[in-house]
C-alpha cells in the first residue's frame, strides 16, 4: 500500500509540475529570469534549483554523492530547463516501477555538497523530495498568478479527484 501511495504522489508532482511548466512558458525570457524576493532569486532560479534537487536526490538514492548542483546559469532559458528535467522525470519513473516495498525500508547513505555523511531510510528521502517540490511550487504560484499566468489550483485533492 505505501509504495502505491508513493507512486501517486510522484505522479501528483509531475501533473503540479506540468501545471507550473504551463505557466512558465507563457513568461517572456526577461520576465522568467528577472529578479524576484526569493532565496533562488529569480523564477529561472527557483525552477532550476527544484529540477536539480530532483537529481542529486535520485543519484543519491542510487549511491552516487554529486559534489554540486546544477546552476541556473547552466541553462539558457525554461526551455531547456524543462528539457532536462522531461529527461530526469523518466529516469524518477524507471526508478519508481524498479521499486519493491521493502526497499522503502532500505538505508541510503550519501554526503551532501559539503561532504557531510548521512543516512536516512529511502521512504524518508522520497517523502522529502516530493515535499520539498510542493514548498518551492508554493513559493512561485503566487508571483505567477500576479504575472497574469496563474496555475490551476494544485492541491493534492484536486489530483485525487481527477483520476
Amino acid at each position: 500500500m505505501l509504495l502505491a501511495q508513493i507512486r501517486n504522489l510522484y505522479a501528483y508532482n509531475n501533473w503540479a509540475w506540468d501545471h507550473v511548466f504551463g505557466s512558465l512558458e507563457k513568461l517572456p525570457d526577461e520576465v522568467y529570469k528577472a529578479a524576484r524576493p526569493f532565496f533562488w532569486e529569480s523564477l529561472h532560479g527557483v525552477t532550476v534549483h527544484s529540477m536539480a534537487a530532483e537529481a542529486i536526490w535520485l543519484a543519491r538514492i542510487q549511491g552516487s554523492s554529486p559534489a554540486g548542483m546544477p546552476s541556473p546559469a547552466d541553462f539558457t532559458d525554461f526551455v531547456a530547463v524543462k528539457e532536462h528535467w522531461l529527461a530526469l522525470r523518466t529516469d524518477w519513473g524507471v526508478f519508481l516501477h524498479s521499486l519493491s516495498t521493502e526497499e522503502l525500508a532500505r538505508e541510503v547513505v550519501y554526503r551532501n555538497t559539503r561532504g557531510n555523511g548521512f543516512t536516512l531510510p529511502l521512504v524518508d528521502i522520497l517523502l522529502h523530495v516530493a515535499n520539498h517540490a510542493t514548498e518551492h511550487r508554493s513559493q512561485m504560484t503566487p508571483v505567477l498568478y500576479a504575472l497574469g499566468v496563474g496555475t490551476e489550483p494544485l492541491d493534492y485533492m484536486r489530483f485525487c479527484l481527477r483520476r
